[in-house]
């Protein structure tokens, strides 16, 4: 296994990140709870589904790496403010601490770029993010956006689509292969639906750091469970040694 520096965590990869969303903060601490007693090794917690984000800073426990999201309703989200608000929650968690931020790439540069700065000058890892949720690009179209990524100072790139059928599913462990030649970064990449659920499981082999699991309701189609997905991490574990 590898060791992947997010804020001041090290983490052993590949590792399980639990996807934690809900309509309130009891339901988000429930759901941390349970990520934690699972055994995920770091938690995307998802800001954006907040009926009422007030005190939302006290999910920030620190038993365990947080990646802070707040993802908008044109990637998939549930934000549906004014970006400046929606970024600003990404603000407070970079002044709280939080390990590792996820900004879209669709963030326009004006906002998106003091964001990062801020938070690269304070020790918080910085993803940035890319979502497409009707198809999967051609993979060069794929090494662009990821180009564009490393361009905006990410210190990892997640690209995540959708598989219509096994063609799209291989396209994207393709342009994992490749992205480990174009790039030193991490590199997360994987396609969602029923036929890139595949991937979910394939993609940490050819280099992704950690593999996203649902936590009671699931944010994507085709997401693995956490006893799946740690079950199958032990076994890359032991290939590792192996070899």
């Amino acid at each position: 296994m590898k060791l992947l520096k997010i804020g001041k965590h090290k983490l052993k990869t590949p590792a399980v990140c639990g996807s934690v969303i809900g309509r309130t903060l009891n339901e988000i601490k429930s759901g941390m709870d349970r990520a934690v007693k699972g055994g995920t090794d770091l938690v995307e917690l998802r800001i954006d589904g907040l009926r009422d984000r007030a005190g939302w800073k006290k999910l920030l426990s620190g038993r365990i790496p947080v990646v802070l999201t707040n993802r908008p309703k044109r990637e998939g989200g549930f934000f549906d403010g004014q970006e400046d608000t929606r970024l600003e929650i990404l603000r407070e968690g970079i002044e709280a601490g939080v390990p590792c931020i996820d900004i879209e790439l669709s963030t326009t540069e004006k906002l998106r770029d003091p964001l990062v700065a801020d938070a690269k000058a304070l020790g918080v890892t910085v993803l940035i993010s890319y979502h497409n949720f009707f198809t999967t690009p051609s993979t060069d179209t794929l090494a662009k956006t990821m180009k564009n990524m490393v361009e905006a100072g990410c210190d990892i790139a997640k690209l995540v689509t959708f598989a219509k059928n096994s063609t799209h599913a291989l396209r994207t462990l393709d342009f994992l292969v490749q992205a480990q030649k174009i790039s030193v970064l991490p590199v997360i990449a994987f396609a969602m639906g029923e036929a890139g659920r595949i991937t979910r499981f394939v993609a940490p082999v050819f280099g992704s750091p950690w593999i996203y699991v649902g936590v009671g309701k699931k944010t994507a189609t085709g997401q693995l469970d956490i006893a799946t997905a740690k079950k199958w991490v032990r076994e890359l574990a032991r290939m590792e040694v192996r070899n």
